[in-house]
């Protein structure tokens, strides 16, 4: 066992092996007779128990991952350079048949998001977005979502900062009329005024119910809005938005020149460049020049500690700060010291103390680096503060020179960065032309990507020890607490009895 309380009872142990094991073939019954049984013989001590709990905890001798013996894999990712492919009037797409795919994606990467609009627009790229989506193009006489309905699908949105793309799948047989489809929103959007006229922009964020993901998470919309605002944060609500700066938006953004598409999956290469090269004939490019995007100023606010009463079964928690930018060269350090880091947040959090289902740490996503540096999580009333207490420490933890960072974690970072996401984002074709796409879009090629692998796997425990230093200063971050106060500030942990006001006070020094 390497964390966690020791428990005296070695049948329970090889019960609770046997169970885990057999999970998905005997079911939850037997594994809960099996506990049942062992509480029983083990006679349940209190050392061995959560408080208000009756499961003893569980040891076991799962081996380390660099202990298990694997199989060599091999992995060719697909070459950007032979899969693209530009049509006559200079729109771009990414071209990966695979016959053995059963759907096709099919993607538009767009140079939109709220660092791209100018003065004026704020609002606007959230907006564009939605007429793109909803709207359908102009001038036709069928509505968009029956033109869906006919192919079985729908369009997805994906917003960030500094890029956008909309995809949709759909069968083989159907690709060509979603291809023309998609090409119809990005060349002739429907920019209608009324629908215009009666948008306003919205809170930003969602109720934080479902969960610690998305930029709707409000804690994350809260912090962004106290560090920075605008653009870092959404448009205050209640924002309009005119027909002027959605009608300039569109015009540097769904040019023929700006737009990039994807399309992966069983699908023969010929016939999609030509209806490619038909459905785009004549589209104009962006009359303007493309503008770079805005960079985000880092800062602090006036406080180091905010709480938003909100009615909730739980609590949810953002701690974090905004960068500026990160250089290219420190990317991949940065990346795998988000990875350790959220893997030791997990463990105090969830593993050890049994706070959260989920602890994570999060960084930008955008070309320039510039953006969030993000602590998520959350849970019953009576977490939240020592949530809180135990995030901050590891934060700290991974600040002080004194505290190295191990090889082994180092590994499993890279392994994770490298033969995880990175490989999964190019596995299929229906990912690759998404990813070659959006990248595209937001670097203005592929070769940052492609390195990828390389960079990573260069970084040493010194480098991520020493981005460390530069980003983690716990004194800089600010944390937001959203949930229903009263019980929050009166709950106690009965085993990590940390105080929400004790929090608030360390925090306002």
């Amino acid at each position: 066992m390497r964390a966690g309380v020791r428990v005296g009872c070695r049948w329970w142990t090889a019960v609770g092996r046997v169970g885990t094991a057999r999970v998905g073939l005997v079911g939850s019954t037997a594994l809960a007779a099996s506990a049942v049984l062992a509480m029983g013989a083990c006679g349940g001590s209190a050392d061995d128990t959560l408080p208000g709990r009756s499961r003893p905890i569980l040891e076991h001798n799962w081996p380390a991952p660099a202990e298990l013996a694997l199989g060599p894999t091999a992995f060719t990712p697909p070459h950007p350079g032979q899969a693209i492919f530009e049509t006559t009037a200079g729109a771009r797409a990414y071209i990966l048949p695979a016959a053995s795919d059963p759907l096709v994606r099919l993607t538009a990467a767009l140079p939109l998001g709220r660092l791209h609009e100018a003065e004026g627009e704020a609002g606007a790229s959230a907006l564009l977005t939605r007429l793109l989506t909803t709207r359908g193009a102009a001038r036709t006489s069928r509505a968009l979502s029956l033109r869906l309905a006919e192919l079985g699908t729908s369009l997805n949105a994906v917003e960030t900062l500094d890029a956008t793309h909309i995809t949709l799948q759909v069968l083989p047989e159907d690709w060509q009329a979603g291809l023309q489809l998609l090409v119809e929103l990005m060349r002739n959007p429907d920019l209608n005024p009324a629908t215009i006229r009666q948008y306003r922009t919205g809170p930003g964020y969602s109720m934080p119910m479902a969960g610690i993901d998305g930029d709707g998470f409000r804690p994350k919309v809260e912090l962004e809005r106290r560090v920075r605002g605008y653009p870092l944060a959404p448009p205050e609500p209640g924002q309009t938005v005119s027909q002027a700066a959605v009608g300039a938006l569109a015009t540097r953004t769904l040019g023929a020149d700006r737009v990039v598409f994807g399309v992966g999956g069983s699908v023969p290469r010929g016939e999609v460049e030509a209806v490619l090269e038909s459905a785009t004939r004549g589209w104009a490019p962006s009359r303007e020049p493309a503008r770079e995007p805005a960079t985000i100023e880092s800062g602090q606010g006036s406080s180091r500690f905010h709480a938003v009463d909100v009615p909730s079964l739980e609590g949810w928690i953002a701690i974090g700060r905004a960068v500026e930018g990160v250089a290219e060269a420190d990317r991949a350090a940065l990346s795998v010291l988000r990875f350790i880091l959220a893997e030791r947040l997990n463990i105090a959090a969830r593993e050890m103390r049994g706070l959260a289902n989920r602890d994570d740490f999060e960084i930008p996503v955008t070309a320039s680096g510039t953006g969030l540096l993000l602590v998520r999580t959350g849970g019953r009333p009576e977490a939240v503060a020592p949530l809180v207490r135990y995030s901050l420490d590891e934060l700290e933890r991974m600040h002080d020179p004194r505290e190295p960072v191990t090889e082994d974690e180092v590994a499993r970072a890279k392994g994770w960065l490298v033969e995880a996401v990175w490989r999964r984002s190019l596995e299929l074709a229906t990912s690759a032309s998404e990813t070659f796409a959006v990248e595209h879009v937001r670097r203005g090629s592929t070769e940052f990507l492609m390195a990828w692998p390389e960079a990573v796997r260069s970084v040493t425990a010194e480098n991520v020890k020493a981005i460390a230093r530069e980003y983690l200063d716990p004194a800089t971050f600010m944390t937001i607490v959203a949930g229903p106060l009263e019980r929050i500030r009166a709950a106690r942990h009965p085993r990590w009895p940390v105080a929400l006001d004790e929090v608030e006070a360390e925090l306002s020094r």
